[in-house]
């Protein structure tokens, strides 16, 4: 039989690694499955992200708003962040003990000393007190007969919330006494607004 209608096929061509280098259709279809799994990575990205940035989000806010009421209450009383820190360390204590008394049932007015004889310091938290024009909200320690002034409450606006730490000894305290009076009275005058027993 002659060799002359023999034709050797022509191999492939080949990539440098010897491997086939895919026809046109089968470069195509590379390029679509490549451009396919890219969106996809891209979508799976975006759906992991956007919780995870809506939760960013829900923290920085939460932060923002807890820094603000913080710096709206020290500011309110007379931005005292020592008189903070030190009311701070009074709840901290493991003998904190609090006593409260309701000012008006109506507004839910209150009136509560928080103290601790570990450390001797006491504090009072009130609130629903009105603002005052000229007197002074002061708080008295109550022992007998004898009274010692032992802090002040200031009120920016009417029904705030207002709190002071107290100076004085009140282990040696029966009561404590928020009146009405003038910045310099000696003892607390008639105009009672709570008296708390210890």
């Amino acid at each position: 039989m002659s060799n002359e209608n023999h034709i050797e096929r022509a191999s492939a061509p080949t990539t440098k690694s010897g491997k086939g280098a895919p026809n046109e259709a089968g470069e195509t279809n590379w390029q679509e499955h490549k451009a396919r799994r890219k969106l996809a990575k891209k979508a799976e990205k975006k759906t992991v992200s956007r919780p995870v940035a809506a939760a960013i989000s829900l923290v920085a806010v939460c932060a923002s708003v807890a820094v603000a009421s913080g710096f709206v209450g020290l500011v309110e009383n007379g931005n005292q962040l020592p008189q903070a820190l030190q009311l701070a360390q009074v709840n901290a204590q493991s003998d904190v003990t609090r006593s409260q008394v309701v000012l008006d049932t109506t507004d839910n007015e209150t009136a509560t000393i928080v103290w601790s004889r570990n450390l001797d310091t006491a504090a009072i938290i009130v609130e629903g007190l009105s603002k005052l024009e000229s007197d002074t909200y002061r708080v008295w320690y109550a022992s007998d007969d004898s009274y010692t002034p032992v802090g002040e409450l200031t009120v920016t606006h009417d029904g705030s919330e207002v709190w002071a730490t107290l100076s004085g000894d009140i282990a040696a305290a029966q009561s404590v006494m928020i009146t009405i009076d003038s910045a310099d009275a000696a003892e607390p005058g008639t105009d009672v607004v709570a008296e708390i027993e210890l």
